[in-house]
C-alpha cells in the first residue's frame, strides 16, 4: 500500500483552495429588486445637485436596494463624458443612457428592476422610457408625477408653504411645458385652473407651449403687487430658471414684470415632492414576489 507523503500536504491543499476559488462566482449581486431612476438629466452643477438629493433620498429609505440611473437626454451624457465624467453624485452610479442603463443591468446580473420615471409629464421623455428595450428583465414601473390624476393637487399641496401668503406679492410657477406637441400640457393647464380657482395671485406659466405668459404678465402687472414668488416647477434648477426666469437679460421673467424676485430650488430637492415619488416606489416595490 503506497503511504501519503505529508510533505505534499501543502501543495494539495493550495491546489484545492484554487479550484474552490476558481469555481466561485466573481460577483453577486443582490436578489433584491433594483430600482433604475430614468430622468432627463442636468449638466448644471445645481441640476446635479438636485437630482443628487433624490439619490439621496431613495437610498435613505430603501438601503437595501442598489439604486442606479438611465438618463434620457443623450446629450447630456455625451456633454458630461466630454468633460471626463463617468459617475454621477457621491454614491458614484454610472453615468449611462437609458437604453444603456438597462443593457448594463442585465450584465451585472440583476433581474428584477424597478424603473422610476422621474419626470414631471407623461410626455415624450416618458413615452422614451416606456418604450426602451428592457433586454428580458422583469421589469416594473412608477410613472411620472403627473401621470397620477390625485398628483395634480397633491403636487400644489406638497409645494403650498411656497405659495406666497402676503397680498403684495404674486406666485408664478414655472413649468418646462411643450411647444411641439400641445396635449402634453393639459395637466399644466389643469394645474394653472387650480391655483388660479383657489389661490390670490397665483399662476402657472411654461417655458414652452401653454399655458403662455403674456397673459400671466399681464395679470401680475395690473394686480398691483410689488414682488413676485417663482416656483420651479421642474425637476431641476438649470437653464431654464436660471436665464428664462431670473436672467438679468430684458426677456427674462424677471426683467418683463421689474418686481423684486426671488425663487425656488429645484423640485428633485424638496421633501414633500420627493416624497410622492416615494411613496409610489413603495408601493409598486411590493409587485415583485418576496421583495
Amino acid at each position: 500500500m503506497k503511504k501519503f507523503s505529508i510533505v505534499g500536504l501543502p501543495a494539495l491543499l493550495a491546489a484545492l483552495i484554487a479550484v474552490s476559488c476558481a469555481s466561485a462566482p466573481e460577483s453577486v449581486v443582490s436578489e433584491k429588486p433594483v430600482i433604475l431612476v430614468a430622468a432627463f438629466g442636468s449638466s448644471y452643477e445645481t441640476g446635479q445637485k438636485n437630482l443628487e438629493d433624490f439619490d439621496k433620498a431613495v437610498r435613505a429609505v430603501f438601503p437595501e436596494n442598489e439604486v442606479y440611473w438611465g438618463f434620457t437626454a443623450s446629450f447630456i451624457v455625451d456633454k458630461l463624458r466630454k468633460q471626463g465624467k463617468t459617475t454621477m453624485f457621491s454614491s458614484e452610479v454610472p453615468l449611462l443612457k437609458i437604453d444603456e442603463a438597462f443593457v448594463w443591468l442585465k450584465d451585472q446580473g440583476y433581474k428584477d428592476v424597478l424603473t422610476v420615471n422621474f419626470l414631471i409629464m407623461p410626455g415624450e421623455e416618458y413615452r422614451e422610457v416606456m418604450t426602451t428595450p428592457t433586454n428580458g428583465l422583469n421589469v416594473k414601473y412608477v410613472h411620472s408625477a403627473l401621470y397620477y390624476p390625485e398628483n395634480l393637487q397633491n403636487a400644489i399641496l406638497a409645494l403650498e408653504d411656497e405659495i406666497a401668503d402676503s397680498d403684495d406679492t404674486a406666485t408664478i410657477f414655472c413649468a418646462h411645458g411643450n411647444e411641439k406637441h400641445l396635449q402634453y400640457n393639459g395637466e399644466l393647464e389643469q394645474i394653472d385652473d387650480f391655483l388660479q380657482s383657489n389661490y390670490k395671485n397665483t399662476y402657472l406659466v411654461t417655458m414652452e407651449g401653454t399655458t403662455e405668459w403674456p397673459p400671466v404678465r399681464e395679470a401680475v402687472l395690473s394686480s398691483g403687487v410689488s414682488k413676485v414668488q417663482f416656483i420651479t416647477f421642474m425637476l431641476t434648477f438649470g437653464d431654464h430658471m436660471s436665464n428664462d426666469v431670473m436672467g438679468d437679460e430684458e426677456d427674462s421673467l424677471k426683467s418683463q414684470l421689474g418686481l423684486e424676485a426671488t425663487i425656488t430650488d429645484g423640485l428633485a430637492s424638496m421633501p414633500d415632492f420627493q416624497d410622492m415619488y416615494i411613496q409610489r416606489i413603495r408601493s409598486q416595490m411590493a409587485q415583485f414576489q418576496g421583495a
